[in-house]
């Protein structure tokens, strides 16, 4: 597993090839989103340009820890899905106070969605469970990945969850 602290060390991790563009540029969306107030639509559209210029303001450097909760964590082997933990008390209190991964069960996520491209069908997963007042760790899980890590079931009921909720 890659574990990413802040956008300089994804900036790094991404110009040694250890990344996708598709995973820096998520990143930057939402580092615009804080810096500037600017939305944008799709991370997809994010630029060299704009990059540069996240480089350039100082919460680029700043621990995603502390701005959003968790570190952001790109998934590579199988076993790296055990750390994609939800929370489901029944199941905790059953299985030694350990809550279930997202290979255990299928259960709703504060967000859990494919990453959308601009010409294509979609490369990555995105799991978010937010544990504290600044949300939470994000996972990133490859599409080789999706099948072990139950993607398709965990985006159904996250949509079905929030759909009731509404």
């Amino acid at each position: 597993m890659i574990i990413i602290p802040n956008f300089v060390q994804a900036n790094h991790l991404y110009q040694q090839g250890r990344i996708q563009l598709r995973l820096l540029q998520e990143q930057a969306m939402v580092l615009i989103g804080i810096n500037s107030g600017h939305y944008v639509d799709e991370a997809f559209d994010i630029g060299d340009r704009d990059i540069e210029w996240l480089l350039q303001q100082p919460e680029s450097s700043e621990d995603y820890n502390g701005m959003l909760g968790g570190d952001i964590h790109v998934c590579q082997a199988e076993a790296d899905l055990k750390e994609i933990v939800g929370m489901d008390m029944e199941f905790a209190k059953t299985h030694g106070n350990r809550w279930p991964d997202c290979t255990d069960q299928v259960m709703s996520w504060d967000q859990c969605a494919y990453l959308n491209e601009k010409v294509g069908e979609p490369e990555w997963a995105l799991f978010l469970l937010c544990w504290n007042d600044a949300g939470g760790p994000v996972f990133y899980v490859p599409k080789h990945l999706w099948q072990a890590a139950r993607v398709a079931e965990h985006i159904a009921e996250t949509n079905r969850h929030w759909s009731v909720e509404a």
